[in-house]
């Protein structure tokens, strides 16, 4: 039921567990575009592949979570509905790839190394010589990689969210310790003890491991990027250890100095127009005046009114506006308007990443 001459517009959301966001950006659409847009929450199930879902466009909230969701939309997209993150470009992002990504564009970026899976050989059907390009790493190459990095460091699955798996070591015993034996060693299925041990196994054998600088950060900012406006907060990340659910926002420019806010700004405004991304954050570890890029690939931002209060309403407008926008021109798009940039590039085989 694709838009053709009828005179509502259909914007699908999909949804996980949040319910506040969700629901207040259907009315805040509804209102805005007088409505001329018919925002709901997306239905699926079963889906045959010859047939479109009934939205123009879908703002996915989820399926980093639910891969079933990413298949949909792919093919959502393959139909014609916009899909709001790119269901192609989300598949291909990793913490490992904006770090390279950040020193191509020359933002400070923490040092970062990538890493073979711990216990390769237990891979299913993976053997020695399923892996001859794979270089033994002795210990001077491991020497190597900690002087590089330095300690303290972070090492965290390369792609993953929800400080999953995310483990500060302190030094190479510690290290070893974690990177061979207890990655995802938290309880996962508490009441069943072998299949806990087994999600955890396989978990800690297939996941894509990086050490990363520690950043002995003074300040910390987030910053969201919707539709080409920027926000940016102080933020104070949430002690996980002391059982603290949600980060601490603050609206508070003269916090960074308008030297280091408008770097900010800048920076995030680079980011995202070089890589051709519409709704996303961006986070900065600032020390001394340095502000180091920790992560940039958070296309569900934390759009939670309870953590964000200060913030909420602003990006609830921004978000309702942007996708009015996209459905009422499509030449608003910002992928669109970006395609011959950071991934066209490199879906073309054209060369390296070059700033917007």
């Amino acid at each position: 039921m694709k838009s053709t001459g009828r005179r509502h517009k259909t914007l699908g959301i999909l949804r996980g567990r949040e319910n506040f966001f969700p629901e207040d950006l259907v009315r805040a659409v509804a209102a805005r575009s007088r409505n001329s847009v018919r925002a709901e929450m997306v239905s699926v199930g079963a889906e045959p592949a010859e047939r479109p879902l009934p939205y123009d466009l879908i703002y996915d909230r989820i399926s980093h979570d639910y891969p079933m969701y990413q298949v949909l939309l792919r093919a959502a997209a393959a139909h014609g509905t916009y899909v709001i993150p790119n269901p192609f470009l989300t598949a291909a992002d990793d913490k490992f790839l904006g770090a390279a990504i950040g020193s191509r564009l020359g933002i400070p970026t923490p040092r970062t190394v990538v890493l073979p899976l711990s216990g390769s050989l237990w891979v299913h059907d993976i053997s020695e010589q399923s892996l001859r390009n794979l270089r033994w790493i002795d210990e001077k190459e491991w020497g190597r990689v900690f002087d590089y990095v330095g300690f303290p460091a972070w090492l965290k699955p390369c792609a993953a969210g929800g400080w999953l798996g995310v483990y500060k070591v302190h030094g190479p015993e510690e290290f070893f310790r974690i990177y061979n034996q207890a990655v995802f060693h938290g309880p996962i299925l508490p009441h069943d003890p072998a299949a806990d041990s087994a999600v955890r196994n396989w978990l800690g054998r297939t996941t894509v491991m990086i050490l990363q600088q520690d950043v002995p950060w003074d300040r910390f900012a987030r910053c969201w990027y919707i539709g080409g406006e920027v926000l940016v907060a102080r933020y104070t990340p949430p002690r996980k250890h002391q059982g603290e659910v949600y980060g601490k926002y603050e609206d508070d420019p003269d916090f960074f100095g308008k030297d280091l806010y408008e770097r900010l700004r800048g920076y995030v405004r680079q980011i995202n127009s070089t890589m051709g991304y519409e709704i996303n954050t961006a986070e900065f570890a600032i020390h001394e005046d340095e502000p180091y890029l920790i992560d940039f690939l958070n296309f569900t931002c934390d759009f939670n009114p309870k953590s964000i209060a200060p913030f909420y309403e602003r990006c609830l407008d921004l978000v309702a506006g942007y996708l009015i926008r996209c459905l009422e021109d499509p030449a608003a798009r910002l992928q669109m308007q970006n395609r011959d940039r950071a991934w066209g590039r490199l879906s073309t085989g054209r060369g390296a990443i070059e700033p917007a």
